[in-house]
């Protein structure tokens, strides 16, 4: 990556993005230390670029070269009662950091969607990553503390299938 004369440029991600945009995912998934190999180039066109997106990602350069990117959809806050969006994904390329990469995204995700008229912007990060953690705070974002919740696989289904009601 380019040093501190490098022009940064941030562009929405479209279809021919996609192989891309799932390599950047594992490498997110490496560097969070999560399971990779499970995000397909097929799955990203399919839910990302297909007829009903389920997120939009915006792609950084640096001179060029692909230094990270930010994958969105949006939310409703029932504590505001406001629309707004919430940040999944934030990720830059190691030789990218600190070249204001980061900050870049964040502007462009949360200006994306104050023009849709949404008001916050939420997401949040691994307890243990501190230094993500220092350039937010620096930004402003106010820290929450939550633990985060999810069932996949065999726990999905078990739980789907107390809910199923439906025969």
């Amino acid at each position: 990556m380019s040093g501190s004369g490098a022009r940064l440029s941030v562009r929405g991600a479209g279809p021919d993005d996609a192989a891309l945009v799932a390599e950047l995912i594992e490498e997110l998934n490496a560097h969070q230390r999560e399971p990779t190999g499970h995000v397909t180039v097929e799955a990203v066109r399919r839910d990302g670029f297909g007829p009903s997106p389920e997120f939009t990602v915006l792609l950084a350069e640096l001179d060029g070269a692909v230094a990270g990117y930010a994958l969105y959809h949006p939310s409703w806050s029932t504590e505001v009662g406001e629309r707004g969006l919430y940040l999944y994904d934030l990720y830059v390329r190691e030789a990218a950091r600190g070249q204001g990469v980061g900050r870049a995204l964040l502007a462009a995700v949360a200006a994306a969607g104050k023009a849709e008229g949404r008001r916050f912007l939420w997401w949040s990060s691994k307890e243990w990553n501190r230094e993500a953690q220092s350039f937010y705070a620096g930004l402003g974002a106010e820290e929450e503390t939550v633990r985060a919740h999810a069932v996949f696989g065999d726990a999905f289904e078990r739980l789907a299938e107390l809910g199923d009601h439906s025969g």
